[in-house]
């Protein structure tokens, strides 16, 4: 699975789902998002700082920190999003502030409310995780590094304009920098080209679509993914998911 659960419903205030063998480049959230290790193995980066993750360990990661996925083998994973404005009281004292550890031991008591479905079970849920948190590390001021706060404006930039030609160039006009500059730092930040990254994207809604709507048509979701080409959508589906679209569609038919 590549595609991201809470474009299902962007005002949603609490999510909770499973996910496997999740791989997937720096991005960020507005939300708080906590990861827990339901099996395997992962790698999650927060803000440049490694986490090797393995069954019951879990992270908690705060409304726009970049933030990676990487699975080498396996993993499977319970992943929790909500907006900040669900836990009032955590998100007024801490306004502005991380933690200086994002890891976090001994929410696998909780598991059984995972899935909870009234706003005082997750309330409820939400502050104890919090509690523990508290409990268990410092926090610090958020600091307003330049290279990251660059990276989080290019993002948004993406995740605006994905449908249009979405062009580096027009990306640094618009932001003020140089087109070389922002290249470079991009690169160097994610890993990865900016056509890379957004390709990889537009790719990410498009698998987002064909799994969530019946009677698809390739062409028009091809359209409103940004691809002018369907045989450039089609070349770089199969790229990063190793299908075409119509053998998405078909394995997913079959697995309804």
């Amino acid at each position: 699975m590549m595609y991201e659960k809470e474009w299902e419903n962007p005002n949603y205030k609490f999510l909770s789902y499973d996910v496997d063998n999740l791989n997937w480049n720096i991005h960020y959230h507005e939300s708080f998002e906590i990861c827990f290790i339901i099996d395997g193995e992962i790698n999650i980066t927060i803000d440049t700082v490694l986490y090797n993750l393995k069954q019951n360990d879990s992270v908690i990661i705060f409304p726009r920190q970049l933030h990676s996925y990487e699975t080498e083998k396996s993993s499977k994973m319970r992943v929790i999003t909500f907006m900040p404005d669900l836990i009032p009281e955590f998100t007024n004292r801490y306004q502005n502030m991380l933690p200086e550890k994002n890891d976090i031991k001994e929410i696998s008591n909780f598991k059984k409310y995972f899935d909870a479905k009234n706003i005082f079970e997750q309330k409820g849920l939400l502050y104890s995780i919090f509690g523990i948190l508290v409990e268990s590390t410092n926090f610090k001021e958020a600091a307003n590094n330049e290279e990251s706060q660059l990276l989080i404006k290019i993002l948004r930039y993406i995740e605006k304009n994905f449908k249009t030609p979405c062009l580096l160039q027009t990306a640094a006009e618009e932001l003020s920098y140089g087109y070389s500059y922002l290249s470079r730092t991009f690169k160097k930040r994610m890993g990865i080209s900016y056509t890379e990254y957004l390709n990889k994207y537009r790719i990410n809604r498009a698998l987002y679509m064909l799994s969530n709507q019946n009677h698809v048509q390739i062409q028009q979701i091809a359209e409103e993914c940004g691809y002018d080409s369907l045989c450039s959508f089609n070349r770089n589906f199969k790229h990063f998911t190793g299908r075409t679209p119509r053998e998405m569609i078909k394995c997913n038919d079959n697995q309804k």
